[in-house]
């Protein structure tokens, strides 16, 4: 979707579920203050592919770019040599093949990121982070302030405002 006004444009696409995914995941997991440090570590020692294991993060439905609110996850392939390190790096994987997806149908519309600024929960994990760019080919940035969603927010309605 693109928002005009005033010669300012705004490029969006969002996904439905990414960081309460993960989150989910981790309650699901028990885990608790140490989780995300573990699992991150864990699941950067496994290769990209999981080991065959696939995550189709639509535990919400989907947004962009096949809005479909009643589509829903999937783990295939789980085996029993696969643990929650796996399930953990295909879930993050799956979240980034998603954000791809998003990103091909903007570049079949005339507009190609040449980079990703992100803040907020993922900027805590770099593998998430690395995926993220591998998957989407281009770098991921981090803000300064870890939490500028309601910043940017600002910012944007203040420039668009004059």
């Amino acid at each position: 979707k693109t928002l005009c006004g005033g010669g300012v444009h705004v490029v969006e696409g969002g996904q439905t579920s990414t960081g309460s995914v993960v989150n989910w995941y981790k309650t699901l997991c028990g885990g608790g203050d140490t989780f995300y440090d573990e699992v991150n570590a864990a699941a950067a020692a496994i290769p990209p592919g999981c080991e065959g294991l696939v995550v189709q993060e639509h535990l919400q439905g989907n947004r962009t770019p096949h809005t479909d609110p009643l589509s829903r996850g999937v783990i295939s392939g789980l085996t029993l040599r696969h643990g929650r390190a796996h399930v953990y790096r295909a879930i993050l994987e799956g979240i980034a093949f998603g954000t791809r997806l998003i990103f091909d149908a903007m570049a079949a519309n005339g507009f190609a990121p040449r980079e990703v600024v992100v803040c907020g929960g993922a900027t805590r994990s770099p593998l998430w982070l690395q995926i993220h760019a591998d998957v989407a080919g281009v770098p991921f940035k981090r803000t300064r302030c870890a939490d500028a969603p309601a910043l940017g927010s600002a910012i944007l309605a203040a420039v668009a405002a004059g």
